[in-house]
């Protein structure tokens, strides 16, 4: 492993002919990364007029959101910024999210909290806040879970503009669902620097990044170039769940994907980027088997098209699924086949699959962890324990419960301890559709009439 004292956010720029932002960093100021994000695209018109003082002010904001691919291979105590200058409330803003974000991984590698994210400022440079327009048109990124088909969905229902997009690379999963919408995707195109790379090679620290936060900071300078009032994420209720604690910290490994995350998000960007952007997710009323429903009812069009296995989009390309589009073997694979279940017939469940994944006995293990049962819940962007509990109970009519070990021992070890009261108060719980401060009104009063 090779070790550092200190990170260097070095500098960024960005070319307006070619519309490439490029990023620096730095370990020590001697070991360097450099990132490029293009952000041209065919098919889609850029606004003709750029302001090089809002270029640099959402640049600057995606530059310190990028280094934690790169931090996260040696956390160190320093972090200096010499790429512009960051206020008491930025600080606090970053140091937060930081945490949250980290707090997985340091909890996964053994790596001690303390002494951690402290940013130092090398540059009296300050960037202001210039407010512009922005057209009426949405942007809702595409992902290959049922999430933002479901937002697609209920914006096509009520015949708003919306464009597709997809951040660092496009696969057969997303084209064949854009292809059923009829719609261009607007790809952003993402360089890593090789140079994590040969550090990962050296056996120094890696984890997964929630790419969400990510997605975010790139997608507001999107709507700047390309003129879109509103980023409509898909993440659920259920997305603000935890999985374990640990030095007095919550860990989620979704927190990216949180309320919390969303609110606190929001003010950064109406405090320091611009009072147009409205980022919001349409579906954070919503808890999962409540869109799992939604979806088996009116998405079938997808059936054969989407997949949520995380190994059809590992960066090693080696390593990614080749003959199927589920591996029937992942946390992820285990829950959407568990949440889809009660709501499709049997020859729905295995023209998606190809197979039972309730028979399964190796998943054995990855549904006791799911339904809450045994350990914590997985590191993996899957929900509540209670929805688990819930899509069980409900898909037991389907089955013989002797012929599968895990229904067996759902039936023997978590069925008896309830009544049916318990089962009804969790139908009533997951069905029920709140409301919260996060959707523009304007959007909230249109899209109402669908739910």
């Amino acid at each position: 492993m090779r070790e550092f004292k200190s990170f260097y956010f070095e500098k960024f720029s960005f070319d307006k002919e070619t519309l490439k932002a490029s990023f620096e960093y730095s370990f020590d100021e001697n070991y360097f990364f450099f990132e490029e994000i293009d952000f041209s695209c065919e098919n889609f018109s850029q606004i003709k007029k750029l302001d090089d003082d809002i270029i640099n002010n959402f640049l600057f904001s995606l530059h310190i959101a990028l280094w934690i691919s790169y931090y996260k291979s040696f956390p160190t105590e320093k972090l200096f910024v010499k790429s512009w200058f960051l206020d008491s409330n930025q600080k606090e803003f970053w140091q937060k999210f930081y945490k949250n974000w980290l707090w997985e991984f340091l909890y996964t590698n053994k790596i001690s909290p303390q002494n951690l994210f402290h940013f130092e400022n090398l540059s009296n440079k300050i960037f202001e806040k210039i407010d512009f327009s922005l057209s009426e048109k949405s942007l809702i990124p595409l992902g290959w879970w049922k999430d933002s088909l479901v937002s697609i969905d209920l914006y096509e229902k009520n015949n708003l503009d919306f464009d597709l997009i997809v951040f660092w690379k496009t696969d057969s999963i997303k084209q064949n669902c854009a292809s059923i919408i009829w719609k261009d995707i607007l790809l952003i195109k993402r360089k890593i620097s090789p140079s994590l790379l040969e550090l990962n090679e050296l056996w120094n620290y890696n984890w997964h990044v929630p790419i969400t936060w990510i997605i975010a900071f790139t997608l507001l300078f999107v709507c700047y170039l390309y003129d879109y009032k509103y980023i409509v994420l898909s993440n659920e209720k259920s997305a603000n769940s935890w999985n374990t604690f640990w030095e007095d910290l919550v860990i989620n490994h979704q927190w990216s994907k949180s309320l919390d995350f969303e609110r606190d998000f929001k003010k950064y960007i109406e405090t320091y980027l611009s009072s147009d952007i409205k980022y919001f997710s349409l579906l954070r009323w919503w808890y999962e088997l409540k869109i799992a429903k939604y979806f088996a009812e009116n998405n079938k069009k997808y059936f054969s098209h989407f997949s949520s296995c995380n190994n059809n989009f590992k960066i090693d390309e080696n390593k990614r699924l080749k003959q199927t589009i589920w591996c029937n073997s992942c946390p992820k694979c285990a829950f959407v086949f568990a949440i889809l279940r009660p709501y499709l017939s049997e020859n729905e469940i295995i023209s998606i699959f190809g197979e039972d994944l309730f028979l399964k006995n190796d998943l054995t293990q990855t549904y006791m962890e799911l339904l809450g049962y045994d350990s914590i819940k997985p590191f993996e962007c899957v929900w509540e324990a209670e929805e688990v509990v819930l899509a069980f109970y409900e898909s037991l009519k389907f089955y013989d419960w002797k012929k599968s070990e895990i229904l067996e021992i759902f039936r023997k070890n978590i069925l008896t301890k309830y009544d049916l009261s318990y089962f009804e108060l969790l139908q009533k719980k997951f069905a029920t559709i709140s409301s919260d401060d996060i959707i523009p009104e304007k959007l909230k009063q249109i899209l109402l009439k669908n739910i």
